[in-house]
Parts: structure tokens; sequence; C-alpha cells
């Protein structure tokens, strides 16, 4: 079985480095693998697709916008985890309790397309 090793900062956790390991073939859409890096989610705006300290891995050689995908974005100083909907052609939150988190495509920096997401239950 072919893996991929990522490590990433748990902040929940004195900061703390640790690693993640899962099989490439988790990952259901084409990526370079020397592009991917692994994120610990801080917020609860994109619930119950991606909880609060759930770790995500994107690729930050992926950009191209899809209707429907979820993105890592930059804006405001801050990065933020969105979906996008083509049709008004901006990022959303997906938890109904965080509607008010909303951004324009050409209002942000566009980081990476958001691959998978793994939470600890």
């Amino acid at each position: 079985m072919s893996t991929i090793n990522l490590e990433y900062t748990d902040v929940f956790d004195e900061k703390k480095v640790k690693s993640l390991v899962f099989s490439k073939h988790l990952i259901n859409s084409s990526f370079k693998e020397e592009s991917l890096f692994a994120l610990l989610v801080d917020g609860k705006s994109m619930q119950p697709v991606i909880n609060h300290k759930a770790v995500i891995v994107a690729d930050l050689s992926n950009k191209e916008l899809e209707d429907e995908k979820i993105y890592l974005l930059y804006y405001g100083n801050k990065m933020w985890v969105k979906k996008y909907s083509l049709k008004n052609k901006n990022f959303y939150s997906i938890n109904p309790d965080f509607s008010h988190l909303v951004y324009k495509e050409d209002e942000v920096h566009i980081v990476a397309k958001v691959l998978i997401t793994f939470t600890n239950l």
C-alpha cells in the first residue's frame, strides 16, 4: 500500500508536531504529492463536513476553482476554509451559524484546494 506522511502542528496540544499517515488511495482527485500539506482546523464554520480540530490535507498546486469544492483561502490576514459557489462567485461557510462568513472570489487569495479531512472522534 502506498502511503503519504505529512506533519502538522497541533496548536491545541502544546504546539506538538504530529504526523498524519494515510493511503494515497483515499484522495479521489488528482494531486501533486510534493505540494500536499496538512493543517489543523480551528473553528466550526464548515461543520458538519469539516469539524473543529479536524486535520485537512490540501494541495498547493491545485487552485483551479470548481463548483462546490472546498478551498483554503487567505483573507483579512487570516486563513479560511470555505466552499466555493460558481453561481455566486463566492466562498461560503457550510454551517448556518456562520452564514455571515462569505467572501467574494475577487477579494481572496486562493492558497490550496482541500482534498480530504480527518476528524478525531
